[in-house]
């Protein structure tokens, strides 16, 4: 049991830690969960600039800012791209530290690609995302401008961010995908990644959301869902809730929905770094941590890790775990990890979501096969299948009002962990992740003024 909980807690780690994490995310964290508007505004937010790509007959238009010299090939309809991957081999960098993604990716994405494209798919482990991030980086410095040694990349921010802004991408491609159109891309959760407008330039797969895990035996069928009742809770009930210690990514998250709370919305930390809207909403944040932390576990002397906590809850000495993983609690308590009492929620205003994505480098030898896979892994089909708990249990990234009378039919039969919020409930609380330039200032900020105080 203590070696799935490992395996899991690393899943969920490397899903959002940065480019030196052992995997496809960002702790920009140290910085990659809330209170901004309402839920349904803030799952739905229009940004200014925020990417609305639209499915169409080819590329977008490659000579646009970012854009990679287009030594590969460039498609012009979907049926070019069919025919192109048609008998290849794709080649898949990504994070290879859970068997279960790995038995995942060879033999239910593998198999799929395979019997309805005829492309072969070829998975290359990493031990690190940023590792893949610099042999496209230093296949650019050399001038090998085709024939890459990476087709796809599983990726998001910093290491996103990298690829970019060097220039180092293929495409922009996501208006090719005829999936694409499932796509809320004015969901910033989906159109910004860690603050980094996507522009067409990766295709996300997976999404991951920050819930709350309580005890309902303790806590009732009615657990706090704002920060202000959440903070009621907790000094009506001493010693029975806690957060892991930034730069902890769960821990970290917890901080920063609270800047978004201070400031009614998560609009003003989506741009660069801004020391004037720190200072005005940081002490609201460090007031409010500090009020709690004499009621915290062990009187706040001590944050323990996700670990612990998770063991705690277990235990019932805490009452609340958080944790980016949604269905988590639902696997837990089918592995008799968790008491059957678990459940999860979201606040009223929303949590953070974060995406994985897929990126194309900008000399991918297979572009084509690359693009058969992303848009195999926005297709109903498959998006409805990373839902079920038996399979991976995760958040889909297409908007299930834009599915098919059937194919929503198909996803409300698709089996739901007993502590696993739908996927309506999950979708129309996602807050999209900080920009990244924040997360420096928030951890220096939690640890001067909460931690060391």
């Amino acid at each position: 049991m203590l070696r799935r909980f490992l395996v899991l807690s690393t899943l969920a780690l490397v899903l959002i830690l940065p480019a030196a994490c052992a995997a496809p995310a960002a702790d920009s964290e140290n910085a990659a969960a809330a209170e901004a508007p309402a839920a349904e505004e803030a799952a739905g937010q229009d940004v200014e600039g925020a990417p609305q790509p639209e499915p169409a007959e080819g590329l977008d238009d490659p000579s646009s800012e970012s854009s990679a010299t287009n030594a590969v090939p460039i498609y012009n309809s979907w049926d070019e791209v069919l025919n192109a991957a048609q008998g290849t081999t794709v080649t898949w960098s990504l994070w290879g530290g859970s068997e279960t993604i790995n038995a995942h990716v060879d033999e239910f994405i593998g198999q799929s690609l395979l019997e309805q494209y005829g492309v072969t798919l070829e998975r290359a482990p990493l031990d690190n995302t940023a590792d893949a991030v610099n042999q496209v980086l230093n296949e650019k410095a050399a001038g090998r401008e085709s024939s890459g040694s990476i087709d796809a990349i599983w990726i998001n921010g910093d290491n996103f961010r990298a690829l970019k802004d060097a220039g180092a991408l293929y495409g922009p491609f996501v208006a090719i995908l005829p999936n694409a159109g499932l796509v809320d891309w004015r969901n910033a959760a989906v159109g910004y990644d860690f603050g980094v407008a996507v522009d067409g330039y990766e295709s996300p797969w997976a999404g991951f959301q920050w819930v709350l895990e309580y005890n309902r035996a303790t806590v009732g069928d009615n657990p706090p869902r704002t920060f202000d009742d959440l903070r009621t809770w907790i000094e009506e009930n001493p010693g029975r809730f806690t957060y892991p210690a930034p730069p902890n990514h769960v821990g970290a998250a917890f901080v920063r929905q609270l800047f978004y709370w201070a400031a009614g919305s998560s609009e003003p930390f989506l741009g660069e770094f801004d020391q004037a809207v720190f200072n005005e909403y940081a002490p609201v944040v460090w007031e409010y941590l500090n009020a709690i932390e004499p009621n915290l576990w062990r009187g706040g002397q001590t944050y323990p890790d996700p670990a612990t906590m998770t063991e705690l809850l277990a235990n019932q000495a805490i009452d609340f775990n958080m944790e980016y993983d949604s269905s988590r609690a639902s696997t837990y308590i089918r592995e008799g990890l968790y008491p059957d009492a678990i459940r999860t929620t979201v606040l009223e205003s929303g949590t953070l979501a974060n995406v994985s994505y897929i990126a194309i480098p900008y000399n991918a030898s297979n572009p084509a096969g690359a693009l058969v896979l992303a848009n195999y892994l926005l297709s109903p089909e498959y998006q409805t299948a990373i839902t079920d708990p038996e399979i991976l249990g995760w958040k889909m990234v297409i908007d299930p009002t834009r599915l098919s009378e059937a194919e929503q039919a198909a996803l409300a039969e698709t089996t739901r962990g007993v502590a696993t919020l739908s996927a309506d409930a999950l979708s129309s609380a996602a807050l999209p992740e900080m920009n990244a330039d924040w997360l420096p200032a928030i951890k220096r900020g939690w640890e001067e003024n909460v931690l060391q105080r």
